[in-house]
């Protein structure tokens, strides 16, 4: 039986304001792969994700998900989505913690949209798994930068989707928190074949843990497995020999 890509691009490419931000990128995932996505500031990293999340309209080229044009796609409830830039809570901001957690549950309800007492357990879950479960009675203005950032996360994982988007997820966390936050990570992807998109500025560890890379600058430069990247002579001229192995983490420089 032939597996259905989660996510596939054809050609895709974005215009604003007559300026070209992304051409012709082409590139598929399958279940249970991770991507991380890099490339230098401006290379298009997080148009690229508002475009697969239909945020944006493409000025050309086609999105499928889980085998079905994004443009007729219903099933929302399958992504988990965390944005590059959180908002600034008000210390007293009405929410707290476990009610954000479980807003991230109302995008596969019909109207109207409640929290049902079913959806216990799933939260539970999620805000134990992201170590929160002790400050959900907080409000979320209350918090540090880094819990906040847990919280969304728990908020983007509560629905137990089958694609998880993460926009610099790590950027808030101290290195005990990114820790536990990769060990998440690769629980969701090794256990429940959770399929991973991470945009990440810090190139030189995602091949520690992602399967693939897609290396953006406007155009893809690269696309695939971090060994075809070890040995790709283009991306050795591209990148250089000791930039390339810092990178692809397959053997020491």
């Amino acid at each position: 039986m032939q597996m259905t890509d989660v996510v596939r691009t054809e050609n895709l490419s974005f215009r604003f304001n007559g300026v070209e931000i992304l051409s012709d990128i082409t590139f598929a995932l399958e279940k249970g792969e991770f991507l991380g996505i890099v490339g230098p500031n401006g290379s298009g990293k997080t148009t690229l994700i508002r475009l697969l999340l239909g945020l944006i309209k493409p000025t050309r080229g086609t999105i499928a998900l889980f085998g079905r044009s994004a443009d007729a796609f219903t099933q929302w409830r399958k992504i988990g989505y965390l944005p590059q830039k959180i908002a600034a809570f008000n210390p007293h901001f009405p929410a707290t913690v476990e009610e954000i957690v479980a807003l991230g549950l109302l995008g596969g309800k019909s109207f109207p949209r409640r929290v049902a007492r079913t959806d216990r357990r799933s939260i539970d879950e999620a805000m134990a798994l992201l170590d929160i479960t002790s400050i959900g009675n907080k409000l979320i203005g209350e918090l540090s930068g880094g819990q906040q950032q847990r919280v969304l996360i728990a908020r983007a994982l509560v629905a137990q989707p089958e694609l998880l988007i993460l926009d610099e997820p790590t950027t808030a966390l101290d290195p005990e928190g990114r820790e536990r936050f990769f060990g998440t990570l690769r629980s969701l992807n090794n256990h429940k074949a959770v399929t991973i998109i991470m945009i990440t500025h810090d190139i030189g560890t995602i091949g520690q843990h992602a399967s693939k890379l897609l290396y953006l600058d406007k155009n893809l430069i690269f696309f695939g497995g971090f060994d075809d990247f070890c040995l790709s002579r283009d991306m050795t001229d591209y990148f250089g020999e000791h930039s390339q192995h810092l990178i692809c983490h397959r053997h020491n420089t």
